[in-house]
């Protein structure tokens, strides 16, 4: 079984790899060209709207909801495949209805999420006017995702997590080409056509797998699964609307320049681009991976196996995710400065990026294990629970940020997020212990404290290297971060880590063939 997961796993982060390096070359290029600039922090915010929409009505229903119930019917291909078309009859309206009132409201949705927009005409504006672009993109996402859910039950994986990838496409060409003529409009024209090309491609894949698309409202209205699937997601629902009222706690308090400083949101951005790798990276893939096969274990009522899984899920993400959250503690500035302290990215972006990487690290790795915990209860059909824990974690958010944004400005907003997500963690911990009863952790709380000891030394070693040092500093980087790595193997060899002998044997196994 654990073979099976590794392999599938390892394709997931593949895929996520290349369009996570991918993504990494785009904001480069948006520091250079934009830096914390007005129209950047715009089109921030712009985006946020429909990406609001598109995690409740696609992505989420496609991760809560869509991916376990249709891993029911991972054997009956005909019958996938008329979920499949029900739930694009039915999306295509719902998604066509959003759209259309995002963009006739669009004004009061900038007005909401951004108030500090409000004493700056240009700002606003723009605002308003790129919301109004950006909710088409929130169809075509919203089609492709529902796509990408029967992907992950046909284990069609890297086609799956590749195509986020082509959005990481479109900026690279359309900034490096069209920037000079289209400046004022390149970011939003980027993401249209980034959605087009999502939606042919998955469409693509599917229809060499044998799906034939057909449209017909009525018999998906009459599915019983697919009236099951809603009633599953209503909870999911209020879980995504809460997910996201936690970004725009930070977008409004971002939006704050009189308290929090000029270009806060657009730091709040380049941080969370480094954040939300690993959990791009690692979180995301294990867990989705991990989901097909505990909805399957929890449906035939074999909660040993799935308790077994959802620990050795548990322990990656501890070995991969421990060591960068603590690379990124210590080296913070570092990071920043090599990735994006060029052209119009000053020293004021420079300290203030900084400052939140440094306090959004802290929470990093509950950050991802709240993924794991989350589609755990998704597997068992349980989306009540984490709707709750998240609500709660909302509130904290809202408090501590208020208070915290007073000494440590837009690092207080980032330190407020990380708190919460602990209480988050700590919360789904004990109620999904409630559920599912007693878990033997096997060794798992030995691992965690032989990783962290090898990250702090392997870490500190870094900071000594950076400041004394006398090459460029890409050199400087590129040779910390071979170190860093070679320490965490060597002592992980040493320490008996079980995931490194997973590695050692599967690069064995690859060489001898």
């Amino acid at each position: 079984m654990f073979k099976k997961i590794i392999k599938n796993t390892s394709i997931v982060s593949a895929a996520v790899f290349i369009s996570r390096v991918l993504g990494l070359i785009r904001d480069v290029l948006i520091a250079q060209f934009f830096g914390t600039s007005a129209l950047l922090e715009a089109f921030l915010v712009a985006f946020r709207l429909p990406n609001l929409f598109r995690s409740v009505f696609a992505e989420g229903f496609s991760d809560s909801v869509a991916t376990p119930v249709l891993s029911e019917y991972a054997n009956d291909r005909k019958r996938l495949f008329l979920l499949n078309n029900h739930l694009l009859s039915i999306f295509s309206i719902i998604l066509i209805v959003f759209s259309i009132f995002g963009v006739i409201f669009s004004k009061y949705l900038v007005a909401l999420i951004a108030p500090g927009f409000l004493g700056d005409a240009y700002k606003f504006q723009a605002a308003v006017f790129f919301t109004k672009v950006t909710f088409f993109y929130l169809f075509l996402i919203g089609i492709s995702s529902i796509c990408v859910s029967t992907l992950y039950v046909l284990k069609k994986f890297f086609a799956a997590s590749i195509i986020p990838a082509f959005l990481n496409v479109s900026f690279i060409i359309g900034i490096l080409v069209f920037n000079k003529y289209l400046h004022n409009y390149i970011l939003v024209i980027c993401v249209i056509v980034a959605g087009i090309i999502q939606v042919m491609v998955s469409f693509l894949v599917l229809r060499q797998a044998g799906l034939k698309f057909s449209f017909n409202l009525k018999q998906a209205l009459a599915d019983k699964v697919i009236a099951r699937m809603f009633k599953l997601f209503i909870p999911r629902v209020w879980a995504s609307i809460v997910y996201h009222l936690s970004v725009f706690i930070d977008t409004i308090f971002s939006s704050l320049s009189a308290i929090v400083g000029t270009g806060a949101l657009a730091a709040v951005y380049y941080a969370n681009r480094f954040i939300l790798l690993p959990v791009a990276l690692i979180a995301i893939p294990i867990s989705r991976v991990a989901v097909v096969d505990l909805s399957f274990y929890h449906k035939n009522n074999n909660m040993e196996e799935f308790k077994k899984l959802f620990v050795f899920s548990f322990q990656n993400i501890v070995f991969f995710v421990v060591p960068i959250t603590v690379f990124f503690i210590f080296m913070h500035q570092a990071v920043i400065d090599v990735v994006y302290r060029r052209g119009a990215f000053d020293l004021s972006s420079f300290m203030m990026t900084s400052s939140v990487l440094l306090f959004y690290s802290l929470g990093l790795f509950f950050f991802c294990a709240i993924k794991l915990m989350v589609n755990s209860f998704y597997a068992m059909k349980n989306t009540v629970i984490p709707a709750k824990t998240a609500t709660a974690a909302l509130i904290v958010n809202v408090i501590l940020s208020a208070i915290l944004m007073y000494p440590l400005k837009i690092g207080g907003v980032a330190l407020g997020s990380s708190i919460a997500a602990g209480l988050n963690f700590l919360l789904l911990y004990r109620l999904f212990i409630r559920e599912v009863g007693v878990i033997d952790w096997q060794d798992t709380g030995c691992q965690f404290l032989k990783i962290l000891f090898l990250s702090l030394i392997a870490s500190l070693f870094s900071r000594l290297a950076w400041d004394n040092l006398v090459f460029c500093r890409y050199i400087k980087m590129s040779l910390i971060l071979v170190f860093y790595v070679m320490i965490i193997v060597a002592g992980g060899y040493l320490f008996h880590l079980k995931q490194v002998r997973y590695i050692n044997k599967w690069l064995r196994l690859r060489f001898r063939n």
